[in-house]
């Protein structure tokens, strides 16, 4: 049996999810939701036992992070992001439909199972599921509250508005966040986001106290029903996700972009499509996401994902024999801003030969964004195994090590005589879905890596926030305290939202620097529990490179805490626009930066020139 081993001698240890679109702490506790699933009569039979109402919720609670938030979502609204991954909507404890259902019948259901939700007979005591039964209904009828605070006394949060409570123009009506992107059409100066499931808004008026949303495209209209990328360039707007074909077996990438004129129509030109090729039926399905614009204007570079946790067989019920990654994933792409009609091949030769592969190697780039200086850096989603959570600075022809090591960490899968058991490998998380449905396991036919192939590190994190680890003693350690830089974050925590403040309108303490926001909560998630009770944050990078490594470090630091399910962010001058997925309507709030000073500008306008 192999050794763990560090990929370099500076990184070292854990990591996570996928979003998303993912995203965080997935589990296998997906709820059919298709108005057809009934317990049977004498369901309703079945009486709680539960005497302590309190503890009985107190105790749900505690199994409901582990089990059940990364599908249900935080508040039980069935917005979980990993249960959006499975192409079905996943039960809303809010729903009359489901209020009106008895104790008995939700215990039934949640007992035997259907679909992607396994049985919980199998894994919880039938104590646990009534204290599960308990919890449900204590959340069904409450409404989450959550305000983020800032950690520095020159940084200001505001709540800039509810999603869901805004006036929506076309067809006057309200539509439910599920809030991916949110950006900045720099010729009008307005705010735009999308919705996962296809919706593309305009903030009308968002300088005033009462912006307006605005539902300008829908899925009927661009045609990609799982939207997770947008960028602008100029007054042109790039969409990009996926299309689901033959019932959820197959799907494709889809990318089009819409140039939207003086008059008030808009045009749409397809960017490409891809083939058809091989869906699966887990959350590690990542698609297509991440757009990044060059700072020339030239190129659109695109994310697409893996479709595997870590490089496992998903044959999707054996519809796609020992069918793992393809051309078509884990990579990140580059076109010409101008290209259209294209169709991408599963090809590696010729994508290369056509030269749209840009990097390869990275599992899920769920956002990408340009420094000042014109330098590419991404932020990753790491599988189930405890491996960090990498932030790379991305470059042409440069392999980042997907399948074979992430975090810094070799995946063991790759080696014939690895036998998976949390009791003798510590970084199993135990509550992971890979260890719940056995995509953790002795794998002899795991490919072996390429001849000739060279991976790039991640960037190396130096603290003093999110660096904690898991050692090669299966502890929880801090690199604070051992010294040791960790491959860029901590594990499980979905680093979203990247962007630079590449116009140096922000103070010394910011100027030119990174931020990124962690979308998973550690207090509330099962797999980064351990490592920390922090996250859903915004994170400040400060970035330095080093010649003798080639490759950046970066010093991280916590400065606004307690969003809810953040998604993505953008600058526009000294503030910040941080959007929250939320199924019940998500919350987008404003967050000031202390500003460059006028007498700062003056002096070094003045100290620049020259002097008689």
């Amino acid at each position: 049996m192999c050794n763990k081993k560090p990929f370099t001698a500076l990184s070292i240890s854990c990591i996570f999810i996928s979003l998303i679109f993912l995203l965080a702490n997935c589990k296998s506790n997906v709820e059919s939701n298709d108005g057809t699933w009934k317990a049977p009569n004498d369901a309703n039979n079945l009486k709680s036992p539960v005497q302590n109402i309190s503890l009985a919720e107190q105790k749900g609670r505690e199994l409901y992070n582990v089990y059940c938030w990364s599908c249900h979502g935080e508040s039980g609204y069935g917005d979980g992001a990993a249960g959006k991954a499975l192409g079905q909507q996943p039960a809303n404890f809010h729903a009359r439909r489901v209020k009106q259902e008895s104790d008995g019948a939700l215990f039934w259901k949640m007992s035997n199972g259907k679909g992607n939700m396994p049985p919980f007979k199998d894994v919880l005591s039938e104590e646990q599921r009534w204290h599960l039964v308990s919890y449900i209904r204590h959340i069904s009828v409450t409404q989450p509250s959550s305000t983020p605070k800032a950690l520095r006394p020159d940084i200001t949060v505001t709540h800039f508005m509810t999603v869901d409570s805004l006036a929506v123009v076309t067809h006057f009506m309200t539509v439910d966040s599920l809030a991916v992107r949110i950006l900045h059409n720099p010729v009008t100066n307005d705010l735009w986001y999308t919705t996962f499931d296809g919706n593309v808004f305009r903030l009308k008026n968002s300088d005033s106290t009462k912006p307006i949303s605005e539902k300008i495209f829908s899925a009927k209209n661009h045609g990609i029903t799982r939207l997770q990328g947008a960028a602008f360039l100029g007054n042109t707007i790039f969409l990009c996700g996926n299309v689901d074909t033959n019932s959820h077996k197959t799907t494709r990438g889809r990318m089009v972009r819409y140039d939207l004129l003086p008059s008030g129509d808009y045009r749409m030109t397809v960017v490409f499509n891809t083939v058809n090729y091989g869906a699966n039926k887990t959350i590690y399905d990542h698609g297509w996401n991440a757009l990044e614009i060059s700072p020339d204007g030239k190129y659109i570079y695109v994310n697409s994902g893996a479709r595997t946790d870590h490089g496992e067989v998903q044959d999707n019920g054996g519809l796609y024999p020992n069918a793992r990654d393809n051309a078509l994933t884990a990579k990140i792409f580059r076109f010409p801003a101008d290209a259209k009609d294209l169709l991408l091949t599963d090809d590696e030769a010729k994508l290369k030969a056509d030269g749209y592969i840009y990097a390869e190697g990275i599992r899920n780039a769920y956002d990408m964004a340009f420094d000042g200086n014109g330098n590419l850096f991404a932020v990753s989603n790491s599988p189930d195994y405890d491996m960090p959570e990498d932030m790379f600075w991305v470059r042409q022809n440069h392999h980042y090590g997907f399948p074979w090591v992430m975090g810094g960490i070799e995946n063991p899968q790759q080696y014939p005589d690895w036998k998976p058991d949390p009791e003798t490998d510590p970084f199993i998380p135990r509550s992971s879905h890979s260890w719940e449905v056995k995509y953790f396991h002795t794998d002899t036919s795991f490919p072996k890596i390429p001849a000739g192939v060279k991976f790039s590190p991640g960037v190396q994190n130096l603290g003093p926030d999110a660096n904690e680890y898991r050692g090669h003693s299966g502890k929880i350690l801090d690199g604070d305290q051992t010294g040791v830089t960790v491959s860029t974050f901590t594990a499980h925590c979905s680093p979203l939202g990247l962007f630079f403040d590449t116009k140096k309108n922000l103070s010394k303490d910011f100027k030119a620097d990174g931020f990124v926001i962690r979308y998973s909560l550690g207090a509330r998630s099962s797999m980064m529990r351990p490592f920390t009770n922090e996250g859903s944050d915004l994170l400040h990078l400060r970035l330095t490179y080093d010649t003798a490594t080639d490759n950046y470090f970066v010093k991280t630091t916590r400065i606004v805490e307690g969003f809810t399910e953040p998604t993505d962010a953008v600058m526009i001058g000294n503030n910040v626009y941080v959007i929250e997925y939320g199924g019940k309507g998500g919350d987008i709030w404003k967050i000031t930066l202390p500003a460059e000073t006028k007498s700062n500008k003056i002096s070094k306008r003045n100290s620049g020139k020259k002097r008689d």
